[in-house]
Parts: structure tokens; C-alpha cells; sequence
């Protein structure tokens, strides 16, 4: 929360002194549009999506979620028009599954 918080004043200044007040007036309707997307499914909603795994899965098996962000993060590049993952990235989307693999494998019991 207080990170949040922080963000907020430290871009609310840097906006004013480098943008300057009128900046907002020449935000665009896809502006306002990203701003909506980020404030809820990117904040709101991944919070409450969060949390709730946290507390159905357990603390220790929803950090293993943490996982699949650079995986999300290629296949997100691909689907956005980027290239295909190099063999590398293979090699660790591999890895990460296998982990994932592991680790949920281990201890089946969630809290509900």
C-alpha cells in the first residue's frame, strides 16, 4: 500500500514539474482508456486475484504463480507481433514449467 501511495506523489510531482498542469488536458480517449485498463485489470483486479490464490492455495504454493510472469511476458511479445522466443527462452519456459510441475505436485492441500 504505502509503495502505492509513494508512486503516486512521487509521478503527481514529476508530472507537474516536467509535463506541467495542462498535460492532462491533451490526454487522448486511448490515453484514458490505458489509464482505466492499468488503474483496474492491472491493479484492482490482480490484487483481488492475488489474494484470493494466496488464500486458497497457501502462501508458499501461490508464490509459485510468480512463475508463469516471464512466461506470460513471451507468449504476450508473440501475440503482440514480436518474435518468436529465442532457444533460451525455451530452455527457461521449460525450466519454470517443470518447477511449477514440482511444486504444485508437492503437498496437494490448499486451503479453501
Amino acid at each position: 500500500m504505502h509503495t502505492t501511495w509513494l508512486a503516486t506523489v512521487m509521478f503527481a510531482v514529476l508530472g507537474a514539474t516536467r509535463e506541467g498542469p495542462g498535460a492532462v488536458a491533451r490526454l487522448t480517449g486511448p490515453d484514458w482508456l490505458a489509464v482505466g485498463y492499468l488503474a483496474v485489470a492491472v491493479t484492482a483486479v490482480a490484487f483481488v486475484l492475488w489474494y484470493s490464490s494466496v488464500r486458497w492455495l497457501g502462501a508458499s504454493r501461490a508464490g509459485l504463480l510468480t512463475g508463469i510472469a516471464p512466461v506470460s511476458a513471451a507468449a504476450t511479445g508473440v501475440l503482440l507481433g514480436g518474435p518468436a522466443p529465442r532457444p533460451l527462452v525455451w530452455a527457461g519456459i521449460a525450466v519454470v514449467a517443470a518447477g511449477l510441475t514440482l511444486g504444485f505436485r508437492h503437498g496437494r492441500t490448499g486451503r479453501h
